[in-house]
């Protein structure tokens, strides 16, 4: 039997111990920006009444780019991609409403990307180096979690910047947000939380990150798969295949499935494996998009 607390403690013992100093740098080196950006009151009326759609780095975002694509325009979708997803999004064609980062280290997430009609939700800690290269607007929040070093950090921050419930990834995050927005329903893709051979979609940094110092003797799938192999620290069985998942994707699957099973909004998981059927209702995404397909042609009758 696995220990849902014990996985949460962990984790959190776990980021106060290896970034606590760190999220007192970052914060330090944001405050100007955060004192001119403000918080999250501002997003709230362009997400609500809306069908959010949080979009994840994993795996399945590769065949639900296209249809992606062509809801992009819509005006009764909102889509709020992770920072990981941005860069494969941008390259095919599709700009997101909004981006979230809650990442606290250097990462490069945003350059060669033209921002300036993006939306950027930043953690308050996160690492400034990336949020220099942001050209569009940005909304600051902090964690929902007290006690030190943490009440500290949001007392510096500014508390009116909003608290966001976080489960140990970014998705969590996003899905807090858009929860707290009155929106009509809720779309999870890309947000797999577990894995089979590779961790993340084709052409996100995460993915590129794997294959630096390929070769012939050390092909890039060889070497993906090798750090696929150390981090299968549980199964997730789903519709009989097996996938395979690490003690921060768990979490997080966890929290989310806990959470919903509290929440009155629809939800539609169209990630793979992603949460349980208890949860969430599992559906692939051009299925669901086909529904207001359905409805429009009624309309025009």
């Amino acid at each position: 039997m696995i220990n849902r607390d014990e996985i949460y403690s962990n984790l959190n013992a776990g980021l106060k111990g290896e970034r606590g100093e760190a999220l007192k740098r970052n914060l330090n080196k944001n405050l100007p920006l955060i004192s001119s950006a403000g918080g999250l009151a501002g997003v709230v009326d362009s997400i609500a009444g809306k069908h959010a759609v949080v979009i994840g780095a994993g795996p399945s975002l590769d065949r639900n780019i296209i249809h992606l694509k062509k809801y992009r325009e819509r005006l009764d979708f909102v889509y709020l991609a992770t920072d990981m997803a941005l860069k494969p999004l941008c390259r095919a064609g599709i700009t997101p409403r909004f981006v979230i980062t809650c990442e606290t280290t250097p990462v490069d997430f945003f350059s060669g990307i033209d921002t300036r009609d993006i939306h950027l939700l930043a953690f308050s800690c996160s690492s400034f180096s990336n949020l220099r290269k942001w050209r569009g607007g940005i909304s600051f929040y902090n964690w929902m979690i007290e006690g030190e070093p943490y009440t500290s950090l949001w007392d510096l921050a500014g508390r009116e910047l909003g608290s966001v419930a976080t489960g140990s990834i970014v998705t969590t995050q996003a899905v807090s947000i858009v929860l707290g927005c009155s929106i009509s329903s809720l779309v999870l893709v890309g947000n797999d939380m577990g894995f089979y051979d590779r961790f993340y979609a084709a052409g996100t940094l995460g993915g590129e990150k794997r294959h630096l110092g390929t070769g012939r003797l050390n092909p890039g799938e060889r070497l993906e798969m090798g750090s696929v192999r150390r981090s299968r620290c549980y199964e997730v069985k789903r519709d009989g295949a097996i996938f395979y998942t690490n003690n921060q994707f768990l979490a997080a699957k966890y929290w989310l499935e806990d959470l919903f099973g509290k929440n009155p909004y629809p939800v539609i998981d169209c990630s793979e494996p992603g949460c349980s059927e208890g949860s969430v209702t599992k559906m692939e995404l051009y299925k669901y998009f086909e529904i207001f397909e359905r409805k429009r042609r009624r309309g025009r009758r």
